[in-house]
Formats: structure tokens, C-alpha cells, sequence
């Protein structure tokens, strides 16, 4: 078994704590372990070193070079390594000879003795979540390689969680989660911590063109990307010019899609192209063209419904640099949407970025979809105050599968999936497009700093179609079985991030805590410190 370096930064800690790692250590599941509490007084770690450990626990402040097999552990003081932990994430390390960064799930202390711990479960690697806030959690794993490469041991030690984690991951070849429990932490919160001047850092280096906004109360930290182009934007909308109720008042849906679309939005290099089916009145056509003038264009369609074949003709139809795929029950919300939907890719590693999507009374529509193991929208109904656990409504994240009822796709990465695939003619397409564009090497993000409104309803159960159904598991079955951003220790057939329990408690902790001020819609901004 390779040599563990367990690196703790003692400042602030108490004699209590420091012995509760160590005793930790003891049970670890190694027998070769050398723990440096950096900063340690003398007097404490000559009583540390008293402690029994039968031979298993060495105990110093010498920061000696790593040696090329040694696996060093980032244990904050107070935290406690799970038993028989160390073990684990030594097989993971030898049978993913390639993972230099490892992560897991960790245990918090409730203070309720019929339920004393519980349980944060991590989704995997998510890049574009670590730059809201440190998700990974306080502890992490490394190769000896990646710490010299990363700055060095001596210089992660005493920095914050959140950057430590960035450095180490911007280096990083391979970063893999670990579903298992790895630490019990002395903190009962669970929400993850976050470092505005560790992501400003973060951005100089990567050189991320970005505002950084500090939402303390999360706390996250939003990296809004500068537009220095202007992209071209085609908006697709397949409609048969339906008329439906919407606030009290009637209205013909794609109209005042199209419409909110012009007045609205801070983001006006879009053009839109509407494909509408025969039965769509010539009052709707008219009414649209007069809205969007020579930026709108009407394709006729004539052939039996497929909602996929539809989105292509219309993107085929034009050329853009980007395509926004929009249902005619749509609505923006937020100003902005467009403009922040837009911005996020300047990252070229980035093929589709969805918003958040709000019904008619403001629950949520989709937060994104999770496969648990059936295709779901992420917190549906939900109130769009939820936190989620660990603030995963909160902030900007990857996902497997974004809908299409509005979608922003890079049309380079559109044409080379192949759009969307018309053997879905009616559910299962984005599902089946997303996890395309993931192949192809993609990421899909959603945001929860755009708003639209989706007046689907909420009661209305998608048409199940047998022969989808099997074409969507025949392709995809593995992923949808393990989602790579859920989590394998999560509830199954349930929309929401909820532990596989029964108590109440792992209900409550779901739906996570209720935001203090009220969400403005209008301009949906965090109230924090602005970088610029």
C-alpha cells in the first residue's frame, strides 16, 4: 500500500479537534501514514505525538518531499477520516492508475440521536460547478505528481479549500468521484464553501474574461463572462399557432413568445425562424412578420408531427453561429438570459447551455434533467426558492441532459451530432441530443441565472411511447443507469436530489434551505461583491 500524506492547516484548530482526526487516522485503514499538522505549537505536537497509534500514525511539521507513489490526503483539523477509508481509496487509486484527483461523499453531524449523521452526495466531475463553489467538498485526495505541479505541498496546505481545489483540478489529467463516504465532518453544514478572490485567481489563470459576483448568503460565486463578439443567434420555434389561456388572459402562444423575445431581451443579434404546420392561421403569420419584420422568416410545414424534424428544417434553413431551439410556450424572464446563455460560450469546450424554466405560476418547470434512472426535469414544481442540498439550485453547473423547449446549441456542434434525431418524433429527442453532443466531447450546462417561463402544463403526462422508450434505453441504457452528475447512493425515480431514506429528514435536507429575500424575476442578481 502506497505511503498516505495527510496534510492538516492546525490554524484556529483546538487540542479536541486535532485529536479527533488523529484518532481517525488510527482506523484510517492504512498502517503507513504520516500526518503533518502544519502550524502546530510545539507543546500540542508533542501531545499529539503521545497518543497511541500503534505504529500506524507518524506525526510531524516537516514538510519532506513527496516521494512518486505517495497519495496525500487535504483533511481539514476537526474532520474525521471514515473508518477503513484510506483502504478504499487506495483499490480506487491502483484500479484507475490514470485518476490523479479523488473525491467523495462525506457525513455531518445532525445533533438528533434517532438520526445522527447526515449525508452529502457528491455528483461527479463538474468543472463549471467547482467555479460557483467548492462542491468536492473539504477533503481531496492527490497524487504526489499533481502536488508538485500544482504549487507543492507546503503551499496548499494553508489555502482555502476552494482554491486549493482549482489549482489542483486545473493541473489535474484525471478527476474521478469516489461514491463512498471518505470524511465525517465537525461542521453540521453541509453547503459547500466558496472564495470569490480563489475564482478571480482561478479566471487570470485560465484566462476566463469574466465579472465574478460573490453571493455571500449562498454562498457562490457567479463568473459572468464578458460578450467580446457578437455571435449570431438562430431562434427556431415550431408552432401551429395555438391560442391558450396565460395569466387570465387569452393569447396566441408563439406570438408572445416571438414577441418577448424583441421587446425584451438585452441580446438582440438573433434572427427567428418559425416553422408552422398548415392548420396555423394566416393571422398569426401576419402578426408575426409584422413583429419581426425582415429578422423573421415562416417555413410552411405540411407532413405529419416530429417535433425533431421540425428544429432541423428550421436550422438547416439559415446560418448562424449559434441556435437557440425555443417552444412556442415560452416567454423570457430575465432580460439578460439571452445575453448570459450566449456569453457562456466563449468556453469552446461548451456544445449547449440551458436556463432555468419556470410554469405560468413561477414553480419550477426544469432544472435540468437527471436519469434516476428514468429521464426526469430536475425539481419539478418545486418552488424556484429551493436550495437544493448543497445549493444545487443554486448555481451554474454541467448536466447529462438539458429540454428543448429552450436550448442553446453551437451550430458547428448541431451539425455534427446530426441535430436531433428524428426516430424521437416527439419526447425523448433532447435527451438523445445532449447525451450526443457529450459524446462527441461537449459539455451541457444549465444555468439558474436565466429565466423562461414554460407554460407547459404541469399536470400533463408526456405521451409514452413504447417503441421510443426502448430506441432511447437501446442507445443510452448505461448512462441512464449511472448519471454521471446524480449520485448512486441518491433515491431512485424521484426528481429531486433526496439520500436513499425514508426518514423526513432526508426530505427536508432535498429541498434545501429557502433563500432570505425574495426572487426578483426581473433581474435575477446575486447581491454580493461585483469584481470588475
Amino acid at each position: 500500500m502506497s505511503r498516505f500524506i495527510v496534510a492538516t492547516d492546525t490554524q484556529n484548530a483546538t487540542l479536541d479537534e486535532l485529536v479527533t482526526t488523529h484518532r481517525s487516522l488510527v482506523v484510517g485503514g492504512s498502517r503507513n501514514i504520516t500526518w503533518i499538522p502544519f502550524g502546530v505549537a510545539p507543546d500540542v505536537l508533542a501531545k499529539l505525538r503521545r497518543r497511541w497509534s500503534f505504529g500506524r500514525v507518524r506525526v510531524t511539521t516537516d514538510v519532506a518531499v513527496l516521494e512518486h507513489d505517495d497519495i496525500v490526503v487535504f483533511l481539514d483539523a476537526g474532520d474525521a477520516i471514515q473508518r477503513e477509508a484510506l483502504l478504499t481509496i487506495n483499490d480506487s487509486l491502483i484500479s484507475q492508475i490514470s485518476v490523479e484527483l479523488l473525491y467523495g461523499d462525506s457525513g455531518h453531524s445532525t445533533n438528533d440521536k434517532a438520526e445522527p449523521l447526515t449525508f452529502a452526495r457528491r455528483p461527479g466531475w463538474s468543472p463549471e460547478r467547482l467555479r460557483a463553489h467548492c462542491y468536492v467538498g473539504e477533503t481531496l485526495v492527490a497524487r504526489s505528481q499533481l502536488v508538485n505541479r500544482a504549487g507543492g505541498l507546503k503551499d496548499l496546505i494553508t489555502r482555502h479549500p476552494h482554491d486549493r481545489a482549482l489549482r489542483l483540478s486545473e493541473v489535474a489529467n484525471n478527476i474521478e468521484r469516489l461514491a463512498e463516504i471518505m470524511t465525517i465532518s465537525k461542521s453540521a453544514d453541509s453547503r459547500p464553501s466558496a472564495s470569490l478572490q480563489a475564482v478571480v485567481d482561478h479566471c487570470q489563470r485560465m484566462k476566463i474574461d469574466a465579472d465574478c459576483e460573490l453571493d455571500a448568503t449562498v454562498p457562490s460565486v457567479l463568473v459572468r463572462r464578458r460578450l467580446n463578439t457578437n455571435p449570431s443567434v438562430a431562434v427556431i420555434v415550431a408552432t401551429r399557432g395555438t391560442s391558450a389561456e396565460v395569466f387570465g388572459h387569452e393569447r396566441v402562444l408563439v406570438v408572445e413568445a416571438v414577441r418577448s423575445l424583441f421587446e425584451k431581451s438585452t441580446y438582440q443579434n438573433f434572427f427567428v425562424v418559425v416553422v408552422a404546420d398548415t392548420p396555423t392561421p394566416d393571422s398569426v403569420r401576419e402578426t408575426l412578420q409584422q413583429i419581426g419584420g425582415d429578422r423573421l422568416q415562416i417555413i410552411a410545414y405540411d407532413r405529419p408531427f416530429n417535433f425533431a424534424e421540425k428544429n432541423n428544417l428550421g436550422a438547416m434553413s439559415c446560418d448562424s453561429d449559434l441556435i437557440l431551439l425555443l417552444n412556442d410556450d415560452t416567454e423570457i424572464i430575465t432580460a439578460d438570459a439571452l445575453e448570459m446563455m450566449v456569453a457562456i460560450f466563449n468556453d469552446p469546450s461548451v456544445g449547449v447551455v440551458g436556463p432555468m424554466l419556470l410554469f405560468e405560476d413561477s414553480t419550477i418547470q426544469s432544472a435540468g434533467h437527471i436519469f434516476s434512472p428514468d429521464p426526469t426535469d430536475l425539481y419539478r414544481a418545486r418552488s424556484p426558492q429551493t436550495a437544493g442540498p448543497q445549493n444545487l439550485l443554486r448555481v451554474q453547473r454541467e448536466v447529462s441532459s438539458l429540454i428543448a423547449a429552450c436550448a442553446l446549441v453551437r451550430r458547428d456542434v448541431f451539425e455534427e451530432v446530426g441535430g436531433l434525431c428524428m426516430g424521437f418524433p416527439g419526447n425523448w429527442n433532447d435527451i438523445d441530443f445532449c447525451l450526443k453532443v457529450q459524446l462527441v466531447g461537449y459539455r451541457a450546462i444549465f444555468t439558474p441565472h436565466a429565466h423562461f417561463f414554460h407554460f407547459e402544463s404541469k399536470t400533463r403526462v408526456a405521451k409514452r411511447v413504447e417503441a421510443e422508450v426502448a430506441k432511447l434505453g437501446a442507445r443510452w441504457g448505461s448512462l441512464l443507469d449511472d448519471d454521471p452528475y446524480f449520485n448512486p447512493r441518491l433515491q431512485r425515480y424521484t426528481n429531486i436530489w433526496k439520500t436513499d431514506s425514508t426518514s423526513q429528514r432526508s426530505l427536508i435536507e432535498a429541498l434545501g434551505s429557502v433563500a432570505t429575500s425574495p426572487l426578483a424575476l426581473g433581474t435575477d442578481r446575486a447581491n454580493g461583491i461585483k469584481i470588475i
